[in-house]
């Protein structure tokens, strides 16, 4: 029998944008539309920016060949998953879904940008990548039952966000499903995501977007080079 590890990135291997109903492939459009303009505002209105812009600069990450949504400059790839995912949940105006009780663009779309402007990807494939990323996270949290995760002090859009990234970079970089399961197994040991922040009222809550998005991203770019990542992540 198949791991539940196993039967997911054989889904996210497989995925095929002929074989996806229109009306997923038109509702994906205006989730990525929203998350744009939400980021877009963020960019020019969210508290984080100044020590964001800074802090990146600082770790030498701008110069790349990826893009900030609203940023005139490029950054490395990683860095712009992580800036976008930071400023697509720093308004908590993001999308939702409840019965997962997460939000899937956050750490799902940033990822997915980046790999495709990494592997010059186009929009079918983009497309391709967001849905699998949206199936993965919203899958694994309905699976955990995400009241007891939060009652647990975990935050399930950023535990669950990081497999979501790593799937639809995946699905983009046209990764086998075993190299999809070593992803995963990457995203085993990243998953992270502590609820702190409503204490104080921290950034921690748009970090969480952020970090999945670039874990995510590097966890599949590193299985795509050969990289074994743990088996039965799930």
């Amino acid at each position: 029998m198949s791991s539940e590890t196993a039967t997911l990135a054989r889904f996210v291997g497989s995925l095929d944008f002929e074989n996806i109903p229109r009306d997923v492939i038109e509702r994906t459009q205006l989730l990525i539309m929203d998350h744009i303009g939400i980021a877009l505002r963020a960019r020019h209105a969210a508290d984080l920016n100044e020590s964001m812009c800074s802090a990146l600069n600082g770790l030498g990450f701008t110069g790349g060949s990826a893009s900030v949504i609203g940023d005139p400059q490029n950054y490395a790839p990683p860095a712009a998953a992580f800036y976008n995912g930071n400023l697509a949940h720093s308004l908590d105006f993001d999308d939702t879904h409840a019965r997962g009780s997460i939000h899937p663009s956050a750490p799902i779309l940033p990822a997915a940008f980046a790999a495709a402007e990494l592997a010059g990807a186009n929009g079918r494939a983009l497309i391709t990548g967001i849905i699998a990323g949206y199936e993965t996270q919203i899958r694994i949290s309905m699976a955990l039952n995400p009241s007891e995760h939060y009652q647990q002090g975990f935050h399930p859009t950023a535990t669950c966000g990081v497999f979501g990234a790593a799937a639809a970079v995946s699905s983009i970089l046209n990764l086998s499903p075993e190299k999809v399961e070593r992803a995963f197994g990457l995203c085993g040991s990243q998953a992270a995501g502590s609820m702190q922040f409503l204490v104080d009222g921290s950034w921690n809550k748009p970090f969480h977007t952020g970090y999945a998005a670039m874990s995510g991203l590097i966890a599949a770019t590193l299985a795509q080079q050969g990289f074994v990542g743990a088996k039965e992540a799930l």
